[in-house]
């Protein structure tokens, strides 16, 4: 999903849980945590982090702690970037279709490795939430919130920089193009980021990623104007390395 800033100490204390190390962002996100009801896994497309054994590892906690698990990997805009990029819409369809096969191959055969319960795992494209009903009732809320919060709009922002920054580096420009191209991008996630339990019909959810972003830290703190939802928690959650290569 969203490609985050660096290691933040300020998180909470760190858990050994089950082979994985597990930074919650909040002693209420901690709680939420623990309740084990559902956790949310977001995976970005063309991010090298996300190996299969990765995602095995992650899948495989998963499971141990949760009575349902959601993976879902992003599959929007990703060609309208490549555009902004510079790339011909045809070359950009064509590398956006290869991205996406390599990624569903290494879910694939990471939710075969991790070998999760029967029934307790959906995988889904995020193209697949759009026309929810739940998804897109929480999508207007976050649409109105980056209208008339401009301290949320800020990070949202920030976050559109980092995403531009980590696809073409600190080198070249971030253009209008790019800039609208990106924030396309990180508006389709920022559902997943304020209320998971409302996109996904649970009691409680829990984001699961592997460092800290700043949208993260900007929902779960008490004196934000907008703020994850009462039963959403985020964890930073990374297995110790190193981590064997994903498989071709």
């Amino acid at each position: 999903m969203l490609n985050g800033a660096q290691h933040d100490s300020r998180l909470e204390p760190t858990e050994w849980s089950h082979g994985m190390y597990v930074e919650p962002y909040s002693e209420r996100c901690r709680g939420i945590w623990h309740r084990g009801e559902h956790a949310l896994i977001g995976v970005s497309a063309g991010n090298s982090y996300f190996s299969q054994d990765r995602l095995a590892r992650l899948l495989a906690w998963a499971d141990k702690g949760f009575a349902q698990v959601d993976l879902v990997y992003v599959d929007t805009h990703i060609d309208t970037m490549l555009i902004a990029d510079g790339h011909s819409p045809a070359a950009a369809a064509k590398s956006a279709r290869g991205t996406l096969k390599d990624l569903r191959r290494r879910i694939r055969r990471a939710v075969e490795g991790a070998a999760v319960a029967p029934g307790r795992l959906r995988v889904r494209a995020l193209t697949e939430l759009l026309d929810e009903p739940r998804y897109r009732s929480v999508r207007a809320r976050t649409d109105q919130a980056l209208r008339e919060e401009p301290e949320f709009a800020a990070v949202v922002d920030q976050m559109v920089g980092e995403v531009i920054r980590h696809r073409i580096g600190g080198e070249r420009p971030a253009t209008a193009s790019r800039l609208e191209a990106g924030r396309e991008y990180v508006a389709a996630e920022a559902p997943l980021f304020m209320d998971a339990p409302a996109v996904f019909g649970v009691p409680s959810s829990v984001t699961c990623y592997h460092m800290p972003t700043p949208l993260q830290r900007y929902l779960v703190r008490p004196d934000s104007a907008v703020r994850a939802a009462a039963g959403h928690a985020h964890l930073v959650v990374r297995p110790p390395e190193p981590v064997r290569a994903a498989a071709s």
